[in-house]
């Protein structure tokens, strides 16, 4: 396994962000929130797409049905297999002039996990939604910048963290019910010698949780006990999401931005706003493709 993370494909986005794995066509999807862009990679190739959206959009899944959905300032769009809009299903649960939708993804079961933030961080008045195809549902409340959502592998617990807190927590999980459990403090970055905020996260095969550590310039491996096993560095001061891929899952991409950095800062960080990777021991798996509840359900 290397130890450091690399550029893998140089950009200047502002807030890249969203990366998910498509492993049926072997593409990377991730985002620049601010930028409005969808973009896709097939790193086998090196082909390099992007489709702007004319809104920010934050997160995107796969559907079972073909497709991608994905979560934008105005609401919950599904949009086409090549990236573009086809119909907004849901529209956005909070005011969109001071409020957007941030980090998520799918959970054990495919139902689609959207949280919110302040983007003033004003208020801890953001919360974190469920999806089903049917109904939005918030299920945490009182935070300012939900980020970190992620599984452990056997579907028990799930991940989250409110990134100003410094603080991970996790929640026992009911894979078939989608139903949570009472939250308690997992990783607490305050009493440990590290910097920058848990931003998004990914887990490996093992039940390891990666994290990016926003304005640490590095990712954290914690084991499932909570304890941080291991610390990768990288030229960007700002990483905001880890994702596996690649055909045996032992490619850790990891998005970065340059947003609220100034000329000098850039210039210390030159390859922020950059997709980055490394290769790990551990694979990850790709997250489940959305699919819908029934109607009836």
């Amino acid at each position: 396994m290397s130890e450091t993370l690399t550029p893998h494909l140089r950009l200047s986005m502002t807030l890249g962000e969203g990366l998910h794995w498509d492993p049926e066509n072997q593409a990377l999807y991730w985002v620049d929130i601010i930028g409005g862009q969808l973009h896709r990679l097939a790193p086998d190739s090196g082909h390099h797409t992007t489709v702007d959206q004319g809104e920010a959009i934050t997160c995107v899944v796969r559907r079972t049905d073909g497709g991608l959905l994905a979560a934008m300032r105005s609401g919950i769009w599904l949009l086409d297999d090549t990236g573009h809009k086809q119909q907004q299903l849901v529209e956005a649960p909070e005011d969109t002039h001071d409020h957007r939708f941030n980090d998520g993804g799918t959970d054990p079961a495919g139902r689609f996990w959207i949280g919110t933030m302040n983007e003033a961080q004003s208020a801890a008045d953001a919360s974190l939604y469920c999806y089903d195809g049917q109904t939005l549902s918030p299920r945490l409340s009182d935070m300012t910048i939900t980020n970190g959502l992620a599984f452990s592998p056997d579907g028990r617990w799930m991940y989250h963290t409110d990134t100003p807190t410094r603080i991970i927590r996790r929640h026992p999980f009911d894979a078939d019910t989608g139903k949570l459990g009472a939250g308690e403090t997992w990783v607490d970055l305050n009493r440990l010698d590290i910097e920058g905020y848990p931003d998004g996260a990914a887990v490996d095969a093992e039940g390891y949780y990666w994290t990016a550590l926003f304005g640490g310039a590095a990712v954290a491996r914690f084991d499932p006990a909570g304890t941080l096993v291991s610390h990768h560095p990288m030229s960007a001061l700002q990483p905001t999401m880890p994702a596996f891929g690649g055909t045996d899952g032992r490619t850790l991409f990891v998005t970065t931005a340059r947003e609220g950095m100034d000329e000098d800062t850039i210039a210390q960080w030159p390859d922020s706003g950059s997709l980055f990777s490394m290769q790990v021991d551990t694979p990850g798996r790709p997250a489940p493709a959305f699919k819908a509840a029934p109607a009836n359900a």
